[in-house]
């Protein structure tokens, strides 16, 4: 009677544990598929912010020097925007420069738009996915990158489309970033589009 009742006891006990073994099994694959869908997804995160922040620096830049642009105290007559195209337009505005030869791009207005960030040209690079400036002296300068789309919209006094340079009074601005990788789970592409309105000085 003893021996039965400790093989009964022994058979319960394997029965146990291979049950426990089996629920753990299943327990510990769901939390390493959950802990390594949380991994994929946080190392996606630096894709996505740094489009979120190229994006941002893009639309902060273009704005500033649209807003500047006509600015023109003197009255040299220089023409605030030229249009380019739907992805490419020139801004031109006097707005330091007065410290003279040995701090040119400091001080008031000097009457040229030869100074820093005076005369600049902006614009898409779409095999680089940049947006660059172009300067008065022919330089280029990649001020963002992940940028996969830029346009420009132009109107006048009135909010018609403008067909001249001169009778723009008010830009609006389209960009759009996007990340050059896939999302590892979904391998869909991380993008975002922003859109802002820019008055015109003059």
């Amino acid at each position: 009677m003893k021996n039965t009742k400790a093989d009964s006891q022994a058979g319960f006990g394997l029965i146990e544990f291979l049950v426990s073994t089996a629920i753990l099994l299943v327990v510990a694959s769901s939390v390493f598929g959950l802990i390594s869908d949380v991994q994929r997804k946080t190392s996606y995160q630096p894709e996505v912010q740094s489009v979120l922040n190229n994006t941002r620096l893009a639309m902060h830049i273009v704005g500033r020097h649209i807003r500047q642009a006509g600015n023109d105290p003197l009255d040299t007559g220089l023409s605030g925007v030229t249009i380019i195209s739907e992805s490419a337009v020139k801004l031109q505005s006097d707005i330091t420069g007065s410290a003279g030869p040995g701090d040119p791009d400091k001080g008031d207005p000097d009457g040229d738009v030869e100074d820093s960030g005076e005369a600049v040209t902006i614009r898409h690079n779409s095999s680089t996915r940049s947006l660059e400036i172009v300067t008065g002296s022919g330089s280029t300068q990649v001020v963002a990158g992940n940028i996969s789309g830029l346009s420009f919209q132009y109107y006048d006094a009135a909010g018609s489309p403008a067909l001249t340079g001169s009778d723009v009074r008010r830009i609006h601005v389209t960009i759009s970033g996007s990340s050059p990788v896939p999302e590892p789970q979904t391998r869909t592409y991380f993008g975002i589009q922003l859109s802002s309105d820019f008055q015109v000085a003059g």
